[in-house]
């Protein structure tokens, strides 16, 4: 599944608009995911942090500007005495593509995900966010 946004964003220098589009995990595009994160994160997940993700369903997407792969958000949810609770493992974006609202769309896709959860307590956002 494919969520569509258009942005726009105007500073002194420029004018940039484009179309952000957020789309499944899946194993024909994993190793886009795996690139994305070396290069945004200073750290390496394992093949299990990826293979998890290949069945994270909505919890787990890339994000598109203009048909580009440029960020992506992976979470989990862990079930904690009788409650659950949201973990966000990355949420990040390339350079160039940060400051459009593309990081946005991506939290704004999950709170709305998790908001359907009524078992859900509270988020807890661990990792930094790089958007």
């Amino acid at each position: 599944m494919i969520e569509e946004y258009s942005t726009e964003v105007t500073n002194s220098h420029s004018k940039k608009s484009g179309k952000i589009e957020l789309g499944d995990v899946t194993p024909h595009n994993i190793r886009q995911l795996k690139r994305l994160n070396q290069v945004v994160f200073p750290v390496s997940y394992n093949d299990k942090f990826y293979k998890d993700i290949l069945v994270a369903g909505e919890l787990a997407k890339l994000a598109y500007y203009n048909d580009i792969v440029v960020g992506a958000v992976c979470c989990r949810v862990d079930a904690f005495d009788n409650s659950r609770k949201l973990y966000i493992m990355t949420l990040g974006c390339l350079a160039p593509y940060r400051r459009l609202g593309i990081g946005t769309k991506m939290l704004e896709h999950i709170l709305n995900y998790v908001k359907e959860d009524v078992n859900r307590n509270y988020i807890d956002k661990r990792r930094a966010l790089i958007c």
